[in-house]
């Protein structure tokens, strides 16, 4: 992946310093919970997504280097949040902010996030990108309360678990190429193009994060995340239709008490494992995949165009 972001390396690293000007005369508390909430950024994929884009369709422009903070601060927040509605301790092998500061600081941090993303786009007059990220962060918060309102009942189906993680993940994903897009000039009809391949992307991704939940290799991700905080996703919704009503009464009765018993843990990963769930799901990834990237090989060649499919293929 580092080959692939290789192009827009010196941007990523303005990227960081424009972080940390953007906290510099803020109080301390906000700088001590910023300078931990960016230490470890992770690949930083999202914002290389907007700037790769960019360079493949016009340019990287100031425009493009702003559109890659927005949706950098966009994404901080929701993981913000994420962390707290999902009581997570550790991130990036670090303490959550709500772990280290508590929920309030963490959810208001959260707020201040996206509060500045929107206050940003203001003032550079960005009003294209304002829609975009309001629309975004609307739909994000959606798919999360449609995911909580599913882990309270554990009654969920294939449909209503495609339509969160198109909210809650897709829509970001697919946010960022349209940025990039806007930034570099291109028609509306490519920006919507565009936007549609990074959803097709973020719905891939979020199905391969929830494959890898259930999965005996050793990703470095811990197994099970999802079952101890009550989440249904597609291997155990896909194991469930197939399996008896007994079966499905046992493994709902077992999921209700994963978070705390390894045991209810292991038998519900063996479920999905030998009721295909595992193999429905990579086979959907994979549709999600090849249309991505169906899309992106009929447009002309060039160094980030490479680049841009190269870090998609990575994603995925």
């Amino acid at each position: 992946m580092q080959e692939s972001q290789g192009l827009v390396a010196a941007e990523m690293e303005a990227l960081s310093a424009q972080i940390k000007i953007l906290f510099q005369d803020k109080s301390h508390w906000v700088q001590q919970i910023a300078q931990h909430a960016f230490q470890t950024p992770g690949k930083q994929v999202r914002p290389a997504l907007v700037l790769l884009v960019a360079g493949a369709y016009g340019g990287i422009t100031p425009k493009a280097q702003r559109g890659a903070l927005l949706i950098t601060l966009l994404h901080q927040a929701s993981l913000t949040h994420d962390d707290v509605v999902d009581e997570s301790m550790h991130r990036r092998a670090k303490l959550t902010v709500h772990a280290a500061w508590g929920n309030k600081a963490a959810v208001l941090f959260g707020d201040y996030l996206l509060a500045t993303s929107l206050y940003l786009a203001t003032q550079h007059q960005d009003h294209d990108f304002l829609a975009l990220i309001s629309e975004t962060a609307q739909a994000m918060s959606e798919g999360e309360l449609l995911q909580l309102a599913q882990a309270r009942t554990l009654d969920t189906t294939e449909a209503i678990y495609l339509k969160i993680i198109y909210r809650k993940t897709a829509r970001l994903f697919g946010t960022c190429l349209a940025v990039g897009a806007i930034a570099a000039g291109v028609s509306a009809e490519r920006v919507a193009a565009l936007r549609q391949v990074g959803e097709q992307v973020g719905m891939a991704f979020q199905l391969k994060d929830d494959w890898l939940d259930y999965s005996t290799e050793d990703t470095g991700k811990p197994l099970g995340m999802d079952l101890k905080e009550g989440k249904l996703t597609l291997p155990l919704i896909h194991a469930l239709q197939q399996g008896s009503v007994r079966d499905r009464k046992k493994i709902l009765h077992n999921l209700k008490h994963a978070k705390y018993r390894p045991q209810q843990q292991e038998q519900i990963l063996s479920f999905v494992r030998q009721s295909q769930g595992m193999d429905y799901t990579q086979k959907m990834m994979l549709r999600y995949q090849q249309k991505a990237l169906k899309t992106l090989t009929n447009t002309a060649s060039s160094p980030y165009q490479e680049a841009l499919f190269a870090l998609i293929q990575h994603i995925i």
